[in-house]
């Protein structure tokens, strides 16, 4: 491995090397924070903040305009279809970087975050590079949802959730690239409405390229705060893996079979008790189990019984809206390859 730069310094016309992007909707309570954990020395040396708004309804321009009126090397720019894939794309067209680094408004970054990123894709020569997701709740609720989404339970195998892992993996959190890249093997696809991050990254696999994961890199994440929340934004996410399994024809991981199982399994077990009271077991056996793990999970952390009752719940929302998502993309998809017979 080359040794990695300890720098990535502006060009001689005071250009920067290193082009943040960052799609928002909505996000004043958090964009503030996301912005202000990316600003230090090296950010006023090398970079540039692209925030792509999808016409925010609330405070979420006026607060990055406060950052703008400071003087600091921040732009906004307004994404008239709201879909983030179209976001990142409009981006990383005006960007002036060399380097990419695609940020989340819902999230706080650790300190040197960019400079780490950058210097491990020059290091690894990966073509995209990234840390973990890091999940952190304020209410009960919202932190049972956290925990949740650090348990292999409710993520599987992902190591980007997972952590305690540096090497070559098949997805990160986020990502950092080089913007030619993006020349070689296209855009984000913007028809895909969700996981447009897990197509991309196929794309990247498919060219006999690397992805690097460094786990000591720690995103701070702040999951959806209600059930109804964190059920949209699964139902979301599988959809979003459907059209990119049916798109690619690949399923990459076993994770992304378990949750459809489930429910196919749950609807015939419930189907059949009409004829077999006891395929009612299934479902009871299911929810008794997640509430177990939930409740015996973790000893050793100090974990309120409410919370792990609140991650039991998370983890069934997680597999059955996920599952449900995917299905609803593959009916979507056979109806109209029928509609053109």
């Amino acid at each position: 491995m080359r040794s990695p730069r300890r720098n990535a310094p502006r060009d001689d016309k005071g250009i920067p090397s290193i082009s943040i992007i960052m799609p928002c909707y909505n996000e004043e309570k958090h964009i503030y924070n996301a912005i202000q954990s990316l600003l230090d020395g090296h950010f006023d040396n090398s970079c540039e903040l692209i925030v792509v708004d999808g016409k925010s309804s609330d405070w979420t321009r006026v607060i990055v305009q406060d950052f703008i009126d400071q003087g600091l090397n921040i732009r906004i720019i307004e994404n008239e279809k709201k879909r983030q894939a179209g976001g990142l794309n409009l981006g990383i067209s005006e960007a002036k970087g060399k380097y990419i680094v695609r940020a989340d408004a819902h999230c706080v970054y650790p300190p040197g975050y960019v400079k780490k990123c950058v210097s491990l894709l020059e290091e690894t020569e990966a073509a995209n590079v990234g840390g973990i997701m890091l999940p952190k709740g304020r209410t009960s609720k919202q932190k049972a949802i956290a925990i949740a989404l650090k348990h292999p339970v409710g993520v599987g195998d992902a190591k980007w959730h997972t952590g305690n892992y540096r090497g070559y993996v098949d997805t990160v959190y986020l990502g950092t690239f080089r913007k030619s890249l993006f020349d070689e093997i296209g855009m984000y696809d913007t028809t895909c409405k969700t996981a447009e991050d897990a197509e991309l990254n196929l794309r990247i696999l498919k060219t006999d390229k690397k992805i690097y994961q460094d786990s000591s890199i720690k995103v701070t994440y702040f999951p959806r705060e209600s059930f109804w929340g964190l059920a949209t934004q699964y139902f979301r996410y599988g959809r979003g893996r459907c059209y990119v399994v049916l798109k690619h024809k690949k399923i990459t991981s076993w994770r992304q079979i378990l949750p459809v199982l489930l429910v196919v399994s749950l609807l015939l077990s419930i189907g059949l008790s009409i004829w077999w009271p006891t395929t009612l077991y299934f479902p009871l056996v299911y929810i008794l189990s997640l509430l177990l793990i939930a409740t015996f999970s973790w000893p050793k952390k100090k974990i309120p019984l409410g919370q792990r009752f609140f991650m039991g719940v998370s983890w069934g929302i997680m597999h059955v809206t996920w599952g449900i998502g995917f299905l609803s993309q593959l009916i979507l998809k056979g109806i109209r390859i029928r509609g053109r017979d």
